[in-house]
């Protein structure tokens, strides 16, 4: 076999394995307890990044869809996260955008109505915080 041709298959090799790490990250993902579809823009963005987030114990975690990266892209901190007013998104309004503030930083996320439901649960659910005696 030619040079051209190890390179070739070369190339194939690395293509397929990192399709193959791909959806694995993927099905990880999607696997996870806690886990749903949602999209994210930050403010003054045109465009929304479509990804998967993950409720945590102390934070919401979002991971990029279309990414190799094993680590969530943003992560914010659930007292830190206020959400705003649901806004029904498309025909069927089974889509919900939510405004959300997090330290003073605005962003947009977009999800359907029951992972909305569960969000605002989650972020409900926190335990208050207890001031440090020293």
């Amino acid at each position: 076999m030619s040079t051209a041709g190890w390179c070739v298959l070369a190339a194939v090799a690395l293509v397929v394995v990192l399709v193959l790490v791909f959806l694995a990250r993927l099905r990880v993902l999607a696997s996870q307890v806690g886990s749903f579809e949602c999209a994210y823009r930050p403010d003054g963005a045109q465009r929304w990044m479509s990804g998967i987030a993950t409720f945590g114990d102390d934070a919401l975690e979002w991971h990029r869809l279309i990414s190799l990266a094993p680590r969530a892209r943003m992560q914010w901190r659930r007292e830190d996260l206020e959400v705003g007013p649901a806004r029904p998104r498309g025909a069927d309004g089974r889509v919900i955008e939510v405004g959300c503030r997090v330290r003073g930083r605005e962003l947009e996320l977009a999800m359907l109505e029951d992972s909305h439901s569960a969000l605002v649960a989650w972020l409900e659910s926190a335990a208050p915080s207890q001031p440090t005696l020293f």
